[in-house]
């Protein structure tokens, strides 16, 4: 299991939500760039990013700051927030971004993220099914959908996604721990590759995920505030996996 950590980007800002609340945010570094080298220097194998603006407005927010951080790294970066259609993901693509998530646009216009998937292979494009109690929320958690999870995933699974991030939005930047049971559903009925997020608070938390078989967990919060030591948590997390083989 892969440790994913975040660079959320607010008006090119490194912050963090509560809840994805954009009333509660926390600015932890004005220069993601250098938040970025951070943690490859910890040990990170690749970094999640997501455009907070762009997830709001539908429109790249962070531009400057995306560009930045890809100068900057020399491991993959996947990239969220405000990709609505194929081309825009082909275009950040083109930049150097490894994996694009695409969120309101499975539910609002999947056929985009069908010719996503048929341009970049689906190795290249991840579905954000991210939900507060079982329903889907959309356009950076400011609505909810009529879809549970696993109906938006199996819906994906048809269009050929083969990856996905699944978020407690209820939990996420709040440290109160994922939420194991619902992982652990999704799991068992999507059998696809899914990267968790939401309430990790600890290597114990960690743990449990890699146990859930899990192919990632994404820190933000916890490694941001020091809960989390992210070069002692891979370091765990690569030992119980040799010791598993």
């Amino acid at each position: 299991m892969d440790i994913y950590p975040v660079i959320d980007l607010r008006n090119g800002n490194c912050v963090r939500l509560t809840q994805g609340d954009y009333d509660r945010e926390t600015v932890f570094d004005d220069d993601p760039a250098a938040v970025a080298k951070r943690w490859v220097d910890q040990g990170a194998r690749r970094l999640h990013v997501v455009d907070l603006d762009g997830a709001r407005d539908g429109i790249r927010g962070n531009a400057e700051a995306i560009t930045a951080i890809l100068e900057a790294i020399d491991i993959p970066m996947q990239l969220g927030g405000g990709i609505r259609d194929a081309v825009e993901a082909r275009r950040l693509v083109n930049m150097g971004v490894d994996r694009v998530i695409i969120g309101t646009a499975a539910i609002e216009t999947p056929d985009e993220v069908q010719a996503a998937v048929e341009d970049l292979g689906s190795d290249h494009v991840i579905v954000s099914v991210d939900a507060k109690d079982g329903m889907v929320q959309t356009r950076g958690w400011l609505e909810e959908s009529k879809l549970i999870a696993i109906e938006l995933s199996q819906q994906m699974v048809n269009l050929g996604v083969r990856r996905f991030i699944y978020t407690d939005t209820s939990r996420d930047g709040t440290l109160m721990h994922p939420n194991f049971a619902s992982i652990a559903e999704l799991s068992d009925n999507l059998r696809y590759p899914i990267i968790v997020a939401g309430g990790i608070a600890s290597i114990e938390d960690l743990v449990e995920l890699a146990k859930l078989g899990v192919e990632g967990a994404i820190s933000g919060m916890a490694i941001y505030s020091g809960a989390l030591d992210l070069k002692r948590a891979i370091e765990t997390i690569d030992a119980m996996t040799t010791a598993n083989n």
